[in-house]
């Protein structure tokens, strides 16, 4: 008799690593049978709550997967900053005649 049932597919499962395997490996999140909504109803309580916490949980990796793409952006062009700085042609062979010319007067 299977115990467990997957809210996003048909799959059902009668033990809990069965159902633990088949989350890992599609992230959908399953509950137990008994738990779960009729065929056709309405979700219950839990389902709904697994739902939005899962959608909590993807909405903040996003944020943060942007904000490490703005950090990393950022730190790329400041290190290409750096490098053009370092560079014969960059701004320091700039300062340094800018501080002979000085030097003359």
């Amino acid at each position: 008799m299977t115990e467990y049932a997957c809210t996003a597919c048909p799959f059902q499962a009668d033990g809990l690593e069965e159902l633990q395997r088949h989350s890992l490996e599609t992230s959908h999140v399953g509950i137990c049978k008994s738990e779960a909504p009729p065929t056709g109803g309405k979700l219950s309580k839990l389902t709904k709550r697994l739902v939005v916490t899962q959608g909590v949980i993807l909405a903040a990796l996003g944020a943060s997967l942007s904000a490490c793409t703005y950090f990393y952006v950022k730190w790329q062009s400041a290190e290409a900053e750096n490098t053009y700085l370092k560079s014969p042609s960059g701004a320091g062979r700039n300062l340094k005649s800018h501080d002979k010319s000085r030097d003359k007067e």
